[in-house]
Protein backbone atom coordinates (compact mmCIF):
# COMPACT_ATOMS: atom_id res chain seq x y z
CA UNK A 1 0.00 0.00 0.00
CA UNK A 2 1.36 3.28 -1.01
CA UNK A 3 1.00 6.44 1.47
CA UNK A 4 0.88 10.02 1.49
CA UNK A 5 4.21 11.65 3.27
CA UNK A 6 4.01 14.80 5.21
CA UNK A 7 6.03 16.88 2.31
CA UNK A 8 3.09 15.55 -0.51
CA UNK A 9 0.43 16.58 2.31
CA UNK A 10 2.53 20.14 2.98
CA UNK A 11 2.43 20.27 -1.27
CA UNK A 12 -1.02 19.79 -1.23
CA UNK A 13 -1.94 22.11 1.19
CA UNK A 14 0.51 24.60 -0.24
CA UNK A 15 -1.21 24.64 -3.61
CA UNK A 16 -4.57 25.39 -2.75
CA UNK A 17 -3.10 28.31 -0.56
CA UNK A 18 -1.26 29.73 -3.02
CA UNK A 19 -4.23 29.51 -5.34
CA UNK A 20 -6.29 31.51 -3.07
CA UNK A 21 -3.35 33.93 -2.69
CA UNK A 22 -3.05 32.94 0.77
CA UNK A 23 -0.16 32.52 2.92
CA UNK A 24 1.12 28.47 3.37
CA UNK A 25 1.78 27.83 6.75
CA UNK A 26 1.91 24.63 8.98
CA UNK A 27 0.39 25.20 12.50
CA UNK A 28 1.02 21.91 14.43
CA UNK A 29 3.85 19.91 13.05
CA UNK A 30 3.72 17.34 15.49
CA UNK A 31 -0.07 17.20 14.54
CA UNK A 32 1.21 16.60 10.95
CA UNK A 33 3.48 13.56 12.01
CA UNK A 34 0.26 11.63 13.87
CA UNK A 35 -1.60 12.47 10.55
CA UNK A 36 1.13 10.47 8.65
CA UNK A 37 1.30 7.71 11.29
CA UNK A 38 -1.98 7.17 11.98
CA UNK A 39 -2.85 5.86 8.03
CA UNK A 40 0.60 3.61 8.42
CA UNK A 41 -0.34 1.64 11.01
CA UNK A 42 -0.96 -1.53 11.31
CA UNK A 43 -4.66 -2.62 11.44
CA UNK A 44 -5.05 -5.98 10.02
CA UNK A 45 -7.12 -5.04 7.52
CA UNK A 46 -8.17 -8.66 5.31
CA UNK A 47 -7.86 -6.94 2.19
CA UNK A 48 -6.30 -3.67 -0.28
CA UNK A 49 -10.01 -2.31 -0.48
CA UNK A 50 -10.29 -2.59 3.33
CA UNK A 51 -6.90 -0.98 3.90
CA UNK A 52 -7.70 1.83 1.23
CA UNK A 53 -11.16 2.73 2.82
CA UNK A 54 -10.30 2.18 6.15
CA UNK A 55 -6.85 4.87 5.80
CA UNK A 56 -8.39 7.17 3.82
CA UNK A 57 -11.19 7.44 6.57
CA UNK A 58 -8.07 7.80 9.24
CA UNK A 59 -6.56 10.25 7.22
CA UNK A 60 -9.77 12.64 6.10
CA UNK A 61 -10.45 12.71 10.19
CA UNK A 62 -7.19 12.76 11.23
CA UNK A 63 -6.82 16.35 9.05
CA UNK A 64 -10.19 17.79 9.72
CA UNK A 65 -9.87 17.63 13.11
CA UNK A 66 -6.23 17.91 14.00
CA UNK A 67 -5.33 20.92 11.85
CA UNK A 68 -2.27 20.73 11.03
CA UNK A 69 -1.98 23.72 8.73
CA UNK A 70 -3.04 27.25 9.12
CA UNK A 71 -6.04 27.49 6.21
CA UNK A 72 -7.94 25.10 4.02
CA UNK A 73 -7.49 21.98 6.23
CA UNK A 74 -10.77 20.35 4.84
CA UNK A 75 -9.70 21.14 0.86
CA UNK A 76 -6.27 19.56 2.16
CA UNK A 77 -8.59 16.44 3.71
CA UNK A 78 -10.40 16.23 0.90
CA UNK A 79 -7.62 16.08 -1.90
CA UNK A 80 -5.53 14.24 0.30
CA UNK A 81 -7.90 11.18 0.59
CA UNK A 82 -8.68 11.15 -3.04
CA UNK A 83 -5.00 11.26 -3.56
CA UNK A 84 -4.30 8.33 -1.31
CA UNK A 85 -7.19 5.91 -2.80
CA UNK A 86 -5.89 7.05 -6.57
CA UNK A 87 -2.24 6.15 -5.72
CA UNK A 88 -3.50 2.49 -4.45
CA UNK A 89 -5.67 2.28 -7.56
CA UNK A 90 -8.97 3.21 -6.16
CA UNK A 91 -11.20 5.87 -6.83
CA UNK A 92 -13.55 7.81 -4.18
CA UNK A 93 -16.81 8.43 -5.62
CA UNK A 94 -18.03 10.95 -3.42
CA UNK A 95 -19.63 14.41 -4.15
CA UNK A 96 -17.73 17.98 -3.71
CA UNK A 97 -20.59 18.71 -1.14
CA UNK A 98 -20.85 14.99 0.38
CA UNK A 99 -16.87 15.48 1.07
CA UNK A 100 -17.54 19.42 2.36
CA UNK A 101 -20.70 18.14 4.85
CA UNK A 102 -18.25 14.96 6.37
CA UNK A 103 -15.70 17.30 7.00
CA UNK A 104 -18.41 19.20 8.89
CA UNK A 105 -19.70 16.54 10.87
CA UNK A 106 -16.49 15.05 12.24
CA UNK A 107 -15.33 18.28 13.21
CA UNK A 108 -18.50 18.82 14.98
CA UNK A 109 -17.97 15.92 16.63
CA UNK A 110 -16.84 15.26 20.18
CA UNK A 111 -13.74 12.65 20.25
CA UNK A 112 -15.79 10.00 22.18
CA UNK A 113 -18.70 10.33 19.97
CA UNK A 114 -16.85 9.93 16.85
CA UNK A 115 -17.64 6.48 15.21
CA UNK A 116 -14.73 5.48 13.15
CA UNK A 117 -16.32 2.44 12.10
CA UNK A 118 -19.51 4.11 10.50
CA UNK A 119 -16.49 6.55 8.77
CA UNK A 120 -14.79 3.11 7.30
CA UNK A 121 -18.25 1.95 6.22
CA UNK A 122 -18.69 5.13 4.38
CA UNK A 123 -15.61 5.35 3.10
CA UNK A 124 -15.55 1.51 1.80
CA UNK A 125 -19.04 2.21 0.21
CA UNK A 126 -17.62 5.14 -2.14
CA UNK A 127 -14.44 3.49 -2.83
CA UNK A 128 -14.45 2.68 -6.46
CA UNK A 129 -11.71 0.04 -8.04
CA UNK A 130 -10.21 1.67 -11.00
Amino acid sequence: MRYLTSYELIAINARIDIHQKQQPGLAKAEQLNRVIAIPQADFYENSLREAVSNKTGYLFASIVRGKPFVDNNYQTAIIAVAELANLNDYELTFTSQEMVDLAKKIDQTKNAELDYGQLFKLFNEHLKSN
